[in-house]
């Protein structure tokens, strides 16, 4: 067993065994909830516990558009929309959605929330490589949102020296990188990639020079697929990428890569009851190897603005059910989200898995950035080829990665039943955000 565990008594705890402590803890949940009018008004009708996984089916979700709507008008006596439930003067931090995919949903926190949310984000952190001794280089420029001041709060609470480096010019980060001599990096996927590059630039020496051994990376699938995995080792000279992933309206930091390299752990016990769901029909998938859902997550403790089975749309496939690190949670990926579903004809499609066959077929000539151009917001559908534009590596022309480029639309053909036209840019032409890039953008 890893002598990193942070958590010890929750995470080697049988997974079945958990789960039937969570249940216990759904009932005087939905009674403190019941307390706030909008809540009880959701909630007519719903079952007043959940003495099995099943009963959770008979609970209602909440949604995106939820939040979105609890939040259409606030006052000063409730700053967070009708849903929240403690009271305002109890509130200690608030903190923000990116807005990624919409206006963006008010969180708050109370004392106690800030608390277990410190204690759960810097679990996910020690399962990721942070620990004492470590230097960890902070790129998110926000603090309001998850990724900014509680990963920061996560990251001090695994035992790691906090550089922030966030929120400034590259030029600066880089310096900033070079003169904390940072041995861990936290970054999005596609920032990190960049941000290599970037530090070569900037310090006239290569990011394999810095000293960097772990790469802790997430707010965007991605990390999973080897050649992506493989290009941000290569452009950091380290020895391990840790994919990560959460969300504000749970928790910030939920999944953890631990040492094995072989998918996230569940990092969010007791604190949040996650269950994996059959996104068109709503039933609950096994937590089997290779078995594939959306994750849907209930905070089972959090006092000030609560969510319940709230649909995430994030497709998770399971990879094991037992690992050597001594965790008893199932490992996942995060494939793609059902917000990002793109038809071609009659064929539904991620773009996150078009990204993973295009760089198999072409990684040689490619940096890993690419994304889908629509023309509007709101387009899922596509008749013609989807026009899919990447980023070629440095140095590198477009005749000479036609070949590959040809390869990997084929590729596409076969292995996804879409067709896609690939327009290769050079570098820099396509815009690299230090937090959430998205996979599609609107034309002009």
């Amino acid at each position: 067993m890893t002598t990193a565990l942070f958590h010890p008594d929750v995470d080697t705890r049988p997974w079945g065994r958990l789960r039937e402590q969570q249940l216990a803890d759904v009932a005087p949940l939905l009674a403190r909830l019941r307390g706030a009018d909008a809540w009880r008004e959701k909630l007519a009708g719903a079952p007043a516990g959940a003495a099995h996984e099943n009963d959770l089916l008979e609970i209602p979700f909440t949604t995106k558009a939820d939040l979105r709507g609890a939040q259409a008008e606030t006052t000063a006596e409730q700053p967070l929309g009708t849903l929240q439930v403690a009271d305002t003067v109890d509130l200690r931090q608030i903190t923000s959605s990116s807005g990624t995919t919409g206006t963006p949903v008010f969180f708050g926190l109370t004392e106690y929330d800030l608390e277990r949310w410190r204690r759960l984000i810097g679990n996910a952190y020690r399962t990721a490589g942070v620990h004492p001794g470590t230097r960890v280089a902070h790129t998110t420029g926000m603090a309001i949102v998850a990724g900014g001041l509680p990963y920061a709060d996560g990251i001090r609470e695994a035992g790691g020296a906090l550089a922030w480096i966030g929120g400034q010019t590259v030029p600066r980060m880089a310096v900033g990188m070079q003169r904390t001599h940072a041995d861990v990096l936290v970054a999005t996927a596609s920032f990190s990639a960049h941000f290599a590059k970037r530090c070569e630039e900037e310090l006239n020496m290569p990011a394999t020079a810095l000293g960097v051994h772990t790469v802790i990376a997430g707010g965007e699938p991605g990390v999973g697929v080897p050649h992506i995995r493989q290009g941000i080792l290569d452009a950091w000279g380290a020895t391990r990428v840790s994919e990560f992933m959460g969300l504000g309206d749970v928790l910030p930091a939920m999944w953890a890569e631990c040492e094995q390299g072989d998918g996230m752990h569940f990092t969010a016990s007791p604190d949040v009851l996650v269950e994996l769901i059959d996104p068109a029909t709503g039933a609950h998938v096994p937590w089997e190897p290779g078995a594939t859902g959306e994750a849907v997550y209930t905070t089972l403790t959090r006092e000030a603005s609560p969510v319940l089975r709230f649909r995430s749309r994030d497709q998770m496939q399971v990879q094991t059910v037992d690992c050597a690190c001594g965790r008893t949670s199932p490992t996942v990926r995060c494939v793609g989200r059902t917000d990002d579903m793109l038809i071609f004809k009659a064929m539904n499609v991620y773009p996150s898995a078009i990204r993973e066959v295009v760089l198999a077929a072409a990684s040689a000539h490619l940096t890993g950035t690419m994304r889908i151009r629509k023309d509007t917001a709101d387009q899922v559908r596509f008749d013609d080829p989807i026009p899919l534009e990447v980023e070629l590596r440095s140095g590198t022309a477009r005749d000479a990665a036609q070949r590959a480029l040809d390869e990997a639309a084929e590729q596409v053909r076969q292995q996804l039943r879409v067709r896609v036209s690939i327009e290769p840019q050079q570098p820099g032409v396509i815009p690299v955000s230090d937090y959430k890039n998205a996979l599609t953008y609107v034309a002009g």
